[in-house]
């Protein structure tokens, strides 16, 4: 097994079949199947490659061997490096996107264009406070406190399937993309239940090491499409009027969708995605 392992789709397009791949950056806790109806779009373009961040790993290591998200991005870059990717058009969603772009900052070689799904933009001052709090004040933080109390296994595929139905994230997603997320997320265990592939503890701790990089996007000259969910709240309204600035970027709103953006509205978000990528071959 390689030493960072991946997922891979080959193009569904023949004409397509010497393309190079597009690497797909998942975000935490979504293993990238759970964006099948995305990733089935991209593979009329070209084949498709999706680094599995270290939650996923076969062997996954401490927690604390994340400080920031640069050691993801990081990871990226040495995976680029192990599969010989260079000069590639990028997709990723939340801090997939957010990994893939300070990938992109400390390497641009490796990067011809990225999309930015819905990526997580907050303020300076909030991710060195989520950083420098005692621990016991971040698990108060609500969605960190709510990750960590939520239930993560389930006697049944349809019963965790039951259970995110209910729930306010998933309200806008079908029930078709929402069972490509259960597919992906969810796995038999020894116990004879079914139980989250990617460990809650591990997404938490995640959250707890948001990074901030504003100012590296406000002056990025590499060419970006960035898309925002209209009713999202990782990317404040001030700071989305602020990175319009950037003449090199270009800023889509989606109405009627939220931080899932790529699993409540995939049509919407490949009929920006896919143009993008023909511009930037």
């Amino acid at each position: 097994m390689s030493q960072y392992p991946f997922q891979f789709w080959p193009t569904s397009n023949p004409a397509n079949i010497k393309q190079a791949a597009i690497y797909f950056a998942h975000a935490n806790a979504y293993p990238p199947a759970s964006y099948q109806a995305i990733i089935d779009g991209l593979r009329q373009q070209a084949p498709v490659i999706s680094y599995l961040q270290r939650p996923l790993w076969p062997h996954p290591p401490e927690h604390s061997t994340v400080k920031s998200w640069h050691d993801f991005a990081a990871d990226v870059v040495a995976f680029f490096e192990q599969e010989k990717i260079s000069n590639v058009m990028a997709v990723g969603h939340s801090m997939g996107a957010v990994s893939a772009f300070l990938a992109a900052t400390q390497r641009p070689d490796l990067f011809k264009a990225l999309v930015m799904i819905e990526p997580v933009v907050y303020s300076r001052r909030f991710c060195l406070l989520n950083r420098i709090l005692p621990k016991f004040i971040r698990q108060q933080v609500p969605i960190i406190n709510k990750t960590l109390n939520r239930p993560d296994k389930w006697p049944s595929l349809q019963a965790a399937f039951d259970f995110h139905r209910r729930t306010r994230a998933f309200k806008r997603v079908s029930d078709e993309h929402l069972w490509q997320y259960i597919n992906a997320g969810v796995k038999a265990n020894d116990q004879g239940t079914f139980q989250l592939v990617f460990d809650k503890h591990w997404e938490a701790h995640i959250y707890q090491t948001v990074t901030a990089y504003r100012k590296q996007l406000l002056q990025s000259k590499l060419p970006v499409l960035a898309l925002r969910g209209a009713d999202t709240e990782t990317i404040p309204v001030s700071f989305w009027q602020r990175w319009h600035d950037n003449k090199n970027h270009r800023l889509i709103e989606i109405p009627d969708s939220s931080h899932l953006l790529p699993l409540e509205r995939p049509e919407a978000v490949l009929a920006q995605v896919i143009p993008f990528i023909e511009q930037h071959k």
